[in-house]
């Protein structure tokens, strides 16, 4: 009889797990707290519009790359999967002087140079940088062919002298790095990009992977994705409960012989799952592919559970700050032209939670394709960075005042559409708010800590906290999530969902000759030794 998985949570982390369990022959189950799978892949609909909440692009894009691999593997790419090329990867405006960073990084390169040529040395050194950077990627699968090991591909990448660029920038967060343009328009660029306190390199990263096209998006968005990877679990033959949100896992001790303890066999495992609704579930494994702070603080319980992953979730908010963002989604009757893909542009201070914006970010979905909005129509929206001071604001209106708390989101999105009339007179009348969502809104239908529906900020310090899957303590209980691999997102919640399957496997293996050899079972009988 095979061996049963429970998969705590159905976004793409524990979809990603089920998929290679099921291949592995185990018997899974996901149990999801909402009414649908995605976790934070997820899109809606209001009035005939679709909501996205997740894609800005997807690694892997590139044909046999590794992630493009993977995406296949797991059904999310494939031969019917329309890939959008969109012309530019952000945009942005400051006093009528726009900055975009076009997939043509010379034709960037160009036009940043005419805007601020006091600039070059940084221009020059950050496109010189992508340059590189993207030379690798166009190349990856060709380097890892003839490459024998990862570590001799590593090597061979070495030689392009991305490290030795990249370097540079490493211990820059995107504001030191940005103060260090003279171009005012520039460094707004650059602060549009992502939360200030963000690496710098990343960027750079992000900018080599589209210009290499290995960055763009699928036709469908989050909402296609998801439901290609629910396709793929339930083909494999995986078993799906929704509407089941997890109360506790229930932990025992075991008495086990001396034997097996020198084997470093753990005492404890979890030998039930607890639902709200009262049902109990038994399994072999259980994988908690959801927030891992939730997990150790209300599923599991016990503090000696906890191991050194702890720090980076309880004690994160100088070495590992959290953020989430407010975000606002509009109706618009019309296509939107003025703006490609987005652009970032100023706008009178606004107070969002406990921060105060003066840009406004606004994204066009239409070229998601025609389930975006009915013909002739588009949505764009618009997103804030919110930090653990914001979240705290949001989660107390909340609870306070649900009906001020709305009153408020809605206020910001008034004084936002406000600004984005004045931006584009043009569209007045024609633009309804379609729906806000908060911090406390991710905390609420996914259990992120403080809303942090993204990893940590990785920082100069904090890049390469990598975080283990085993749970130490319990022998089976294993963690699934992109928070444990950097750099974070989509890619790497699937990656950690094959990881963790790929390690139970790994568990599974015969311990008896390790257990013989520690023992001393192959050592010389000793009653034999004395009989001679």
């Amino acid at each position: 009889m095979s061996k049963k998985i429970a998969i705590i949570g159905g976004g793409v982390a524990g979809l990603s797990a089920g998929i290679y369990a099921r291949r592995a022959g185990y018997e899974t189950t996901i149990y999801e707290k909402n009414s649908v799978l995605g976790g934070s892949l997820s899109g809606w609909y209001r009035n005939g519009y679709a909501i996205d909440n997740c894609l800005h692009w997807l690694t892997g894009t590139a044909e046999d790359t590794p992630t493009n691999l993977m995406w296949k593997d797991l059904g999310v790419i494939n031969e019917e999967t329309k890939i959008i090329e969109r012309p530019y990867l952000i945009s942005s405006e400051t006093n009528g002087v726009r900055v975009t960073l076009w997939r043509d990084v010379e034709r960037t390169r160009k036009e940043m140079l005419e805007i601020s040529p006091e600039d070059a040395t940084e221009i020059n050194l950050f496109l010189d940088c992508v340059n590189v950077a993207s030379d690798i990627t166009a190349n990856l699968s060709h380097l890892m062919k003839i490459a024998k090991t990862v570590s001799e591909a590593e090597t061979v990448l070495s030689h392009f002298g991305f490290a030795r660029r990249a370097v540079l920038f490493m211990g820059l967060n995107i504001e030191q790095w940005a103060n260090k343009f003279k171009s005012e328009a520039i460094r707004n660029l650059l602060l549009d990009f992502s939360a200030k306190e963000y690496e710098s390199y990343w960027l750079i990263v992000v900018y080599s992977f589209f210009a290499s096209g290995n960055a763009d998006i699928l036709e469908g968005g989050s909402i296609k994705i998801a439901d290609n990877l629910v396709k793929t679990y339930l083909e494999a033959g995986g078993k799906i409960e929704t509407n089941m949100p997890v109360k506790q896992i229930s932990i025992r001790r075991r008495k086990i012989p001396k034997i097996e303890k020198k084997a470093r066999i753990k005492t404890k495992y979890a030998d039930r799952i607890l639902f709200a609704n009262g049902e109990e579930v038994t399994a072999d494994y259980i994988i908690c592919a959801c927030d891992i702070k939730y997990v150790f603080k209300k599923l599991i319980r016990k503090t000696e559970h906890k191991n050194k992953i702890i720090r980076y979730i309880f004690h994160h908010e100088k070495e590992f700050p959290m953020y989430s963002a407010f975000q606002i989604a509009f109706g618009v009757d019309g296509l939107f032209e003025e703006i490609d893909d987005s652009l970032g542009f100023e706008c009178a201070p606004i107070e969002v939670g406990m921060t105060s914006v003066n840009r406004i970010y606004l994204k066009n979905y239409r070229a998601y394709g025609d389930y975006i909005a009915p013909e002739g129509k588009t949505v764009v929206q618009c997103m804030f960075i919110q930090y653990e001071k914001d979240f705290r604001f949001w989660k107390k209106l909340n609870r306070s005042d649900e009906r001020r708390y709305r009153q408020v989101k809605m206020n910001i999105a008034n004084a936002v559409l406000s600004e984005i009339i004045k931006k584009f007179p043009q569209y007045e009348g024609k633009i309804e708010i379609l729906d806000t969502w908060t911090p406390y809104t991710y905390a609420r239908r996914n259990n992120d800590t403080n809303g942090a529906y993204m990893r940590f900020i990785t920082t100069a310090f904090s890049r390469k906290a990598n975080i283990p899957c085993e749970v130490k303590g319990i022998d089976n209980v294993f963690l699934a999530s992109h928070i444990l691999k950097y750099p974070g997102g989509l890619p790497m919640a699937a990656v950690s969902g094959k990881s963790v399957v790929e390690f139970i496997k790994e568990k599974e293996k015969p311990l008896i000759p390790f257990v013989e050899e520690i023992t001393g079972r192959f050592a010389p009988d000793k009653k034999a030794n004395k009989e001679a």
